[in-house]
């Protein structure tokens, strides 16, 4: 194998890690970022607690902007373990967990 044919599988297996998705295990399956609520609810049933930071509104009564709905979601403790959640307009866009 050349040396540029090794730079461009490197490159790709590089660039293959970076794009992974943080994914959670639920008791109906596993969820990834990407997953709309309504799936989240689907496979991993209510969350422990819920907290909405909802879309800023202008003085006229309309969305601003680029503004954005963000809700934080928690499951757990199980087993020690606290999963949290954070989507934008719907959309599961981070997981994080911890132990505790």
């Amino acid at each position: 194998m050349s040396a540029r044919q090794v730079a461009a599988l490197l490159i790709s297996v590089l660039a293959a890690s970076a794009v992974q998705a943080a994914t959670m295990r639920c008791d109906r399956g596993i969820i990834a970022t990407g997953a709309l609520q309504a799936e989240v609810l689907e496979q991993c049933g209510e969350p422990d607690s819920r907290q909405l930071t909802p879309r800023h509104i202008d003085p006229d009564g309309y969305p601003a902007e680029g503004s954005v709905t963000v809700e934080h979601w928690v499951y757990g403790p199980s087993n020690g373990m606290v999963r949290e959640l954070r989507f934008i307009d719907g959309r599961l866009v981070d997981i994080e967990s911890t132990r505790r």
